[in-house]
């Protein structure tokens, strides 16, 4: 137990120096909740709380290249107090669970009083990030309540039914949200460039009665809008389908797997992919290590993508791994840090080499990160410090 509360510690740090200088970006509060509500209330804003973990592939982006524009800094910091919060660690754990966080990131728009405004998820751009703000800038804790009154009543407006639609998706309800959208879309069905746009904008399941509606009529739509970007937007609905999905078993998701693959001509990095995220989640670790060995030496390694190599990094550190594991995600950092020389990735290599219980060659490494922290005028160097006072401190 002790030896995986270390790995989380280690972890949380690789998710915090993810992020990039936010002097132009968002500011964010790194008080205590109680602090946190505390501004709020002194500063009549709403509290804007971005909630993530360390292995969060989206929450990395987020962190690295939309939260640190600053168009989106000057949005966000004029009208919310904002904060960030690991909901597997400290009071992040109670905060995700009060406030139902299933999935990440999850966006949540509140006020003092805790009240949800509005909530998110996933990534976005920097346009839907900054109109996801506006949406809980013009809400009100009462309004979805009033709109789903109507809703049942069935006295609503094409208009009104998107916009229930979109506040129902905000909230997070799946199921509900598919329902909605299937309500408006059989009053605004039609084959049109912007209905496409529509539909590949709020449809991610292949039963979706606007999904099968596309496809029924897909030379029509290809027409209009696209045949590459239709088949692309239908390929990847039935992708995200399986890869997204919770599934109660192994044979349930092989099962899945099947009937994707009789749909979809899947190529052998996308099927790894979906792997590797199935058997991470599962904590299935001898799948895992496979599924990655393989994205990592057959496609990262090619492509020179250390920003995925770090994100297999993060998935293996999710288990108590041997030491011929470690030297496989040692050989992971090694290469990132080979494709590009920066604090993160050396970073990464010290908490490699700290798992393994090398503290030399793990304060070599978060030495250099923290030299280039100056090198490129990176704002997260204090936690690279604390990081490297445990990696002094700690005793094998």
């Amino acid at each position: 137990m002790k030896k995986y509360l270390k790995t989380l510690v280690a972890m949380a740090l690789l998710a915090i120096i993810c992020n990039r200088s936010m002097a132009d970006g968002i500011e964010f509060n790194h008080g205590n909740w109680e602090q946190v509500k505390a501004a709020a209330k002194s500063q009549h804003k709403l509290i804007f709380i971005d909630f993530y973990t360390s292995w969060c592939a989206p929450c990395k982006f987020m962190a690295q290249t939309i939260f640190p524009l600053k168009d989106v800094g000057d949005f966000y910091n004029k009208n919310f107090v904002c904060v960030q919060i690991d909901a597997e660690k400290g009071e992040g754990i109670a905060l995700a669970r009060k406030y139902e966080v299933h999935a990440y990131p999850t966006m949540i728009f509140t006020n003092e009083k805790e009240d949800v405004i509005h909530r998110a998820l996933g990534s976005s751009t920097a346009d839907e990030f900054i109109g996801q703000g506006k949406i809980a800038l013009t809400a009100s804790p009462d309004e979805l309540a009033d709109l789903k009154d109507k809703y049942l009543k069935n006295e609503m407006t094409k208009e009104e039914l998107y916009k229930y639609f979109l506040r129902v998706k905000a909230a997070g309800n799946d199921k509900e949200t598919s329902e909605v959208f299937d309500k408006y879309f059989a009053m605004a069905a039609n084959v049109s460039a912007d209905m496409f746009n529509t539909i590949s904008a709020n449809v991610y399941s292949p039963d979706s009665k606007a999904f099968i509606y596309l496809e029924q009529h897909h030379d029509e739509f290809a027409n209009l809008a696209g045949k590459e970007k239709v088949d692309n937007f239908i390929r990847k609905t039935y992708i995200e389908d399986v890869e997204y999905n919770k599934f109660k078993s192994d044979e349930e998701y092989q099962a899945a797997m099947a009937k994707l693959k009789a749909k979809v001509n899947l190529t052998e990095k996308e099927e790894l992919n979906i792997d590797a995220n199935y058997y991470c989640t599962t904590k299935d670790k001898d799948r895992y290590m496979a599924a990655a060995s393989k994205l990592a030496t057959n496609y990262y390694y090619v492509t020179k993508d250390d920003f995925q190599l770090s994100n297999l990094i993060g998935g293996a550190s999710r288990f108590d791994l041997t030491k011929d594991e470690w030297l496989t995600v040692k050989a992971w950092a090694e290469h990132a840090l080979a494709i590009k020389d920066n604090a993160l990735n050396n970073a990464s290599l010290a908490i490699v080499y700290k798992s393994m219980k090398d503290k030399e060659q793990a304060l070599k490494y978060i030495n250099k990160s923290l030299e280039d922290c100056q090198r490129d005028k990176e704002t997260y160097a204090s936690r690279i410090e604390m990081f490297k006072k445990e990696i002094e401190d700690a005793t094998y």
